[in-house]
């Protein structure tokens, strides 16, 4: 009975923004929050101290992390705290980003059973273009009145420089989506080809990361990992003499359902980034019919979503 009642303060808070809400994934942000709803624009209102103020929302009362120092790429860092009494929802984002999340908590909390508590699983893009991200929280409470904001710093470590081109398909059901890049040369990046050059065999050699590479091949074969994402990514490696940046001309960008999974249909969108900014978006569905009808091979490597140019 807790959790419903919880629920469905919180659905009332969402159902307040839903005019605002976003179609897909959140592809573009530094920092997606799994689970979570992507509300457009950001929160400009600071909240109150209550320490000040009768009138001031809740307050995020406890942030806990699992790590400080993050990888571009890591989708498995997660964040735990508290709300204070009457809160009802989560905003979350990240300084610099355009748009914000909102989470549910989880239930009341036992040592402190007025207040509620929260778990929300973050994954940091590859097209974070600085050392440090500032992850804003800030509580709301049914009406949508905003507590003060806490600030969680993350250090982004040097192993994994910026991407200078990343491109991201991201999908709402636990099918197998490909992510298929063709670069101007004609060679194509995807499951059945995680590199762009020949990948080192050696474990833990990350040779496999120069040029474009996949990620991960997410729900590969129905193994439901519900990642629903994946980017082929070629890194800054500025005074590297192995760099090998993203050839210069004309890219296109394909999604192949190679199996749905039991799902009926698969709504995606696909999003490039060129040093950290939105250079071209497509979106489409596919239907579970789609995966027999459009298999994809090396003429037509599934449905064309979009094309740009890197200069």
């Amino acid at each position: 009975m807790t959790r419903m009642v919880i629920a469905l303060f919180a659905l009332a808070l969402l159902g307040c923004e839903s005019s605002s809400s976003l179609f897909g994934p959140g592809l573009d942000q530094q920092v997606l929050v799994r689970g979570g709803q992507l509300v457009q624009g950001v929160i400009v209102d600071p909240g109150c101290d209550p320490a000040t103020s009768s009138e001031c929302g809740p307050a995020v009362t406890s942030v806990s992390r699992n790590q400080a120092s993050v990888k571009r790429g890591d989708g498995t860092v997660i964040v735990t705290g508290r709300i204070g009494p009457g809160g009802t929802a989560l905003h979350v984002w990240a300084e610099g980003d355009r748009n914000h999340w909102v989470a549910l908590p989880s239930a009341f909390d036992v040592i402190q059973p007025d207040e509620l508590t929260y778990s929300i699983e973050l994954e940091f893009s590859f097209a974070i273009q600085t050392d440090v991200v500032r992850l804003h929280l800030q509580a709301a409470d049914k009406s949508g009145k905003l507590g003060p904001v806490s600030v969680a710093e993350f250090t982004m470590l040097p192993d994994v420089p910026p991407a200078a081109l990343l491109v991201s398909l991201g999908w709402n059901a636990t099918a197998d989506l490909d992510l298929h890049v063709q670069l101007p040369d004609g060679t194509i990046v995807g499951a059945k080809n995680i590199n762009s050059t020949m990948p080192s065999p050696n474990p833990g050699d990350l040779s496999w990361m120069y040029g474009g590479f996949l990620d991960h091949d997410s729900n590969q074969e129905c193994q439901i990992d519900a990642i629903n994402r994946e980017n082929v990514v070629w890194l800054k490696r500025e005074g590297d003499p192995m760099a090998m940046p993203p050839p210069s001309g004309r890219y296109k960008v394909y999604a192949n359902l190679f199996a749905p999974c039991g799902a009926s249909s698969v709504t995606f969108e696909a999003v490039a980034q060129l040093n950290g900014e939105v250079i071209e978006r497509g979106a489409s569905i596919l239907y579970e019919f789609d995966a027999r009808r459009l298999p994809a091979d090396s003429a037509a490597p599934g449905l064309l979503l979009m094309e740009f140019e890197v200069p």
